[in-house]
């Protein structure tokens, strides 16, 4: 089967052998996007959505990290549409060897994203912290390998993490619509919605980057030992310490919402004897 880059007719460098230079494009074009969308698209959508809750905020920084999880939220649809074309790529193909333009192309624009995460990240790092750097690097650097190429035929499998990015988005702005420190204006959030959206963020966060992530890893260590000798050390070690860090993240992550919707359930519960 084939597997077509739309966008690679706008390349740069078309006849070039190197998968960057091929798909520099894609990761500039892809960069200026999601810049563009946190300066003056995020602010716009949240205007509207948000109306009052998001133009009465006082605090420049809280109203910043609106538009950053907008961005965040547009970028995770984006990649669950142009990443399910290569899900049907086999586990067993080598890791080593093979590439595709239509997974460069995903692999390039979440190079894009991931750059502008990275820059939001060093530039808001007292707020976001150490958790989320360390994943903008890793994140950053296993696209960028992947264009090497190495471990391509997984840029998909692992991009579908993505799946939840959306409720996480929504479960932040439920709390700082409801109970933001720095908001001027309260919006009341239906309880039933909170609830749903909570448990489709712990089911879904839990399935595609626990247990899911859990089995990627099962599946690409094992090929990977499989072709060691066909890739360089030091690149098979990153692959191995990359995918630990961002196992680790993820379970750190998992962990910290399942005390906090226990927290919440407590409050509920107080509530309702009172």
């Amino acid at each position: 089967m084939e597997r077509i880059d739309p966008l690679f007719k706008y390349s740069w460098f078309p006849e070039s052998e190197s998968l960057y230079l091929s798909h520099l494009h894609e990761i500039v074009y892809g960069a200026i996007f999601y810049f563009v969308i946190h300066k003056y698209i995020a602010r716009l959508v949240n205007r509207i959505i948000f109306g009052k809750s998001y133009t009465s905020i006082t605090n420049d920084k809280l109203r910043d990290d609106f538009d950053i999880h907008t961005v965040s939220m547009v970028q995770a649809f984006i990649s669950l549409i142009i990443l399910w074309p290569t899900l049907n790529i086999p586990v067993n193909t080598s890791i080593a060897t093979y590439w595709d333009h239509q997974s460069s192309m995903v692999a390039a624009l979440s190079c894009g994203y991931f750059i502008w995460d990275l820059v939001i990240c060093i530039k808001n790092y007292k707020l976001y912290g150490l958790e989320f750097f360390a994943h903008a690097i890793g994140a950053l650097y296993a696209m960028l390998m992947s264009l090497r190429p190495c471990c391509q035929p997984w840029v998909g499998k692992y991009l579908i993490y993505e799946a939840s990015t959306p409720f996480v988005n929504i479960n932040w702005y439920i709390i700082q619509l409801t109970s933001g420190k720095h908001m001027a204006h309260k919006t009341i959030v239906p309880m039933w919605l909170n609830m749903i959206n909570g448990l489709c963020l712990l089911l879904v966060f839990f399935v595609v980057r626990i247990i899911w992530g859990t089995i990627a890893n099962i599946i690409l260590f094992k090929q990977l030992f499989k072709e060691w000798d066909l890739l360089p050390t030091y690149r098979a070690i990153g692959i191995v310490v990359l995918n630990q860090i961002l196992t680790l993240l993820n379970i750190v992550w998992f962990y910290k919402m399942v005390k906090i919707a226990k927290k919440l359930a407590s409050k509920s519960s107080s509530d309702k004897k009172e």
